[in-house]
């Protein structure tokens, strides 16, 4: 396993914990269809309900205005805005600490010849809240200045209908009620060859 680098390390440690509890629930699952698979099936009956989520996401699927209340209070939503954006110029001018980003990102990561990706998000970042600011200043003082340009971008479109997509389609369950003994012998020699094939690499990436 030495192709495995110490900073990923314990990121695969968990993907192998968490491939091993499913390989483990699956040699269980495989156990109960081949000693009681009708404790199974209602298990999966109860557990196995359709919830139905269009009635109460099509009202978050609604245009909201709020145009009138933004134009009365455009002093203060101009305001803010500018306070974020300059609040953000100013720590980037006086406590931003490049050596900080640098050690976040790492040495290998610098070597790989991405060294440019530091400048390149300090511009971006630095134009953008720059361009905030902009429209903080317009916002406050001259906000009919943006009128066009909301007309423009404000347009409501409606998403496709998603019913074809919320039904259950090409369950299994059929396949192991009609062959539960056969399903659970497949699934208990097929979870077994999987942690006997695991379980040295599990072994030696945990004991590191």
């Amino acid at each position: 396993m030495t192709f495995v680098s110490p900073d990923s390390l314990h990121w695969v440690q968990g993907l192998l914990v968490a491939l091993m509890v499913g390989l483990l629930l699956a040699l269980f699952v495989g156990v109960l269809l081949l000693t009681r698979p009708q404790a199974l099936f209602v298990l999966n009956t109860r557990l196995s309900r359709w919830i139905d989520t269009r009635a109460v996401l099509g009202k978050l699927d609604q245009p909201h205005h709020i145009e009138r209340f933004l134009y009365r209070h455009h002093r203060v939503l101009g305001i803010m805005i500018m306070v974020g954006a300059g609040f953000v110029l100013w720590r980037w001018a006086f406590a931003y600490e490049r050596s900080q980003f640098l050690a976040a990102l790492g040495t290998r990561f610098m070597a790989s010849g991405l060294d440019w990706i530091p400048a390149a998000v300090e511009t971006i970042l630095v134009a953008l809240h720059g361009a905030i600011l902009m429209v903080g200043l317009v916002v406050a003082f001259r906000p009919s200045l943006l009128k066009n340009f909301e007309r423009t971008a404000n347009r409501w479109h409606q998403g496709p209908a998603t019913t074809p997509f919320d039904a259950v389609v090409g369950t299994l369950d059929g396949a192991f009620e009609d062959h539960p003994r056969i399903s659970g012998l497949l699934l208990v020699l097929a979870a077994c060859w999987c942690l006997l094939a695991l379980t040295p690499v599990v072994v030696e990436v945990l004991a590191r």
